[in-house]
């Protein structure tokens, strides 16, 4: 024992410091009362949450496999957290979501005040109004026009606006990212009627102000790159980060450092800790101390899901040193997620919810029980750490992110160290007012080379994991439940990490056997909002994209389809215009492209480039494009694709019926439409499956 914490007390606090804090706290793997009750809390908000009756038998079995190990008063607790998580969601979608989307498209008259402004691209002003609708007090994102003058928060205005829902776009999921934060309805179109200035003094006015002034002392020093990135670590604000360098941070696995989060908490709290120790302040006075500085701290940064967990976490655990008691992890995160939920029971559809609450089980509990009998070097303790950590959330970012990073554990390891000390130094700015600018030099070099070694982790092959399969899907939530079931049970470690790798090599087979599967087919993924599309024709290992109506945002649609399905190659791009080029050039940035042909185009520069590629021009009135069992001919509007003795036809939706088509695919109306078989499927994203023994349509 006292060889082990030795060793424990050698670890260098770089990357290890959170892990270690983590593992001080006591973690324990068993349930009690309070276990029992916030594990089934969670579970009946989230079946009532999905209405899914697959959802409903999974959890009623697991929590039957749990009650059998279980004493009567842990059953009792189980079923009462059951009964209630359930009951207080349905309370909430009775009583606020579904008024709310019952407003979708109604005129109204609100008076709010600004709590929060944003400026996007071309100077669009974005106001948060807290306003009152149907008895009610919610927070509305307003779109406000360019000739409506700046305002401060704090300010008072009423608006004659028209209430717009928040609906699900294929290239972005809005709707889920804003339902996780209460918020169903936006404002696009308002008439400003009334303006009350901000009068006396605000907080929240006065943080926003000093938070811009550091902002504006970044962006000053530093290219905008770099002084984007420091600003997402720092504040969360992404606006100036380029979705290159998302992109790259997500596949590296460091998208978290990014985000305001729990890990940001801790961090801010362990400067502090650490300069009032040398300010000779107790043990007790740290704690007390901590409490204001949090709230400060998410007052100061955009308040998240994850910060409010890692709030009462860090809240909890500081509060035991002052009442003599010993914190405990597991125990301080279901209570966390239990008044999350509680107080605002739409986070159990929150992302960021979901990836917080497995990154903070991964590191507090699954860690320290997996790495509790392993000695050996700092960097080996660390890395099998950040395994388990990687683990543990890769349910919930395969399943609601679609994708998951394989280089977590490395990029963490190796990169996590330089995002932490650019952290440090943009707190040291943040608590100094400013005035060690000097160190901004440093950090904006720190944050070049990150960014590079996130670039280069990114383009390696394999890098990351795409979930597109709804069969992969299940498998993984099988798998989950069941080794978070062993775990439960008390089962070694050892063994354990074996059913990980099981359940591993079992998901990337699935994967694998329906990617071989899915080359034995044709997909045609017609893509696009209301009067847009854009077909992306997969079939025998060949892609090719066809813009039919010349859209910008096309682009936009192709790129996020070829990202969702792992496609890295594209043989073909085909533009009807010139309007949608520069949007291919930027989107598909990361997708190889083999050629790319431009049909009216008649002011398009000879040395001009889409995607890395020359256009070939197309004078005549038909392109054909065949291969091996394979033939697309793409006139003006329309595409007949020929393709082991079956042909579709993707025309306009006034254009005349082919009684030859096997398939026929409609477009250039509100919905896209596909008639199969005799039967018409309606819907925007609209995916058509024909293989050697069927054919099927589902969304994109």
């Amino acid at each position: 024992m006292k060889e082990t914490e030795t060793r424990q007390a050698k670890a260098s606090p770089a990357v290890s410091a959170i892990l270690q804090k983590m593992k001080r706290a006591g973690s324990r793997t068993c349930l009690c009362g309070v276990e029992c009750f916030t594990l089934a809390w969670t579970a009946g908000l989230l079946a009532a949450f999905l209405s899914d009756l697959r959802v409903l038998i999974l959890l009623l079995a697991a929590g039957i496999a749990v009650m059998l190990r279980l004493t009567r008063k842990e059953r009792l607790w189980l079923l009462l957290g059951a009964v209630l998580g359930a009951a207080v969601w349905l309370r909430y979608d009775a009583a606020v979501r579904q008024p709310m989307l019952k407003l979708d498209g109604e005129k109204v008259v609100c008076t709010g005040r600004i709590t929060n402004t944003r400026t996007l691209p071309h100077d669009r002003a974005v106001y948060t109004l807290r306003t009152g609708l149907n008895g009610h007090s919610i927070s509305l994102e307003w779109y406000a026009d360019s000739d409506i003058p700046p305002m401060q928060i704090g300010e008072t205005v009423t608006l004659d606006a028209e209430l717009t829902r928040i609906r699900e776009d294929y290239r972005y999921h809005t709707a889920q990212y804003q339902a996780g934060k209460g918020r169903y309805l936006r404002i696009y179109d308002a008439s400003l009627t009334h303006r009350e200035p901000a009068t006396g003094f605000s907080f929240a006015r006065t943080l926003h102000a000093y938070r811009q002034r550091i902002t504006d002392q970044i962006l000053a020093a530093l290219p905008e790159a770099e002084a984007g990135l420091i600003c997402a670590m720092l504040f969360g604000d992404k606006l100036m980060l380029s979705d290159d360098t998302a992109a790259a941070f997500r596949a590296a696995g460091i998208g978290h450092i990014t985000v305001v989060s729990g890990l940001h908490l801790v961090f801010f709290c362990s400067v502090l800790a650490w300069i009032l120790r040398r300010l000779g302040v107790s043990a007790r006075g740290i704690c007390l101390l901590h409490i204001p500085a949090i709230l400060l701290f998410i007052l100061l940064a955009d308040p998240s899901v994850s910060e409010a967990r890692a709030a009462v976490m860090l809240m909890l655990s500081q509060s035991a040193a002052l009442f003599g008691r010993r914190s405990d992890t597991l125990r301080s995160l279901c209570i966390a997620m239990f008044l999350c939920t509680l107080t605002a029971p739409y986070v159990i559809g929150s992302v960021s919810f979901w990836l917080s609450v497995s990154g903070v089980f991964g590191i507090g509990v699954l860690a320290p029980y997996m790495t509790k009998h392993v000695f050996g070097s700092r960097i080996k303790r660390d890395f099998l750490s950040l395994c388990c950590v990687s683990a543990a959330i890769f349910p919930a970012s395969a399943l609601l992110c679609g994708q998951s990073s394989l280089l977590a554990p490395v990029c963490n390891l190796l990169i996590l160290p330089l995002c932490i000390a650019v952290v440090y130094f943009g707190f040291s700015l943040l608590l100094t007012g400013g005035l060690t600018g000097f160190l901004l030099p440093v950090t904006g070099m720190l944050c070049r080379l990150i960014r590079y070694a996130a670039g280069a982790a990114a383009r390696l092959p394999f890098s990351q994991i795409v979930i597109g399969s709804g069969t992969v899907r299940l498998v993984i939530v099988l798998a989950f439940v069941f080794l978070l079931y062993l775990m439960l049970c008390g089962i070694p470690p050892k063994p354990l990490a074996a059913g990980m790798v099981g359940a591993a090599v079992l998901i990337a087979g699935f994967s694998l056997a329906l990617r071989i599967q899915s080359q034995r087919e044709m997909r045609i993924a017609v893509l696009g909002g209301s009067r847009q599309a854009v077909a992306v024709i997969s079939a025998e290992g060949r892609t090719i994209i066809a813009d039919l109506t010349d859209t910008p945002r096309n682009a936009q649609y192709a790129a996020r389809y070829l990202e969702e399905n792992g496609i890295a190659r594209a043989d073909s791009l085909l533009l009807s215009g010139m309007r949608a080029a520069a949007g291919y050039q930027q989107e598909l940035s990361g997708i190889r492209t083999e050629a790319v042909l431009l049909r009216h185009a008649q002011s398009w520069r000879a040395d001009g480039m889409v995607c890395g590629r020359i256009p070939v021009f197309c004078e005549a009135e038909t392109v054909t494009l065949s291969g091996e069992g394979f033939s697309a001919e793409i006139s003006d509007d329309t595409v007949i694709l020929q393709w082991r003795g079956r042909q579709i036809r993707i025309c306009t939706e006034d254009a005349q019926s082919d009684a030859d088509a096997d398939a026929v695919i409609r477009y250039g109306a509100q919905e896209c439409e596909i008639t199969l078989h005799g039967r018409t499927y309606s819907g925007n994203n609209l995916l058509l499956r024909l293989s050697e023994t069927g054919s099927a349509v589902s969304p994109a």
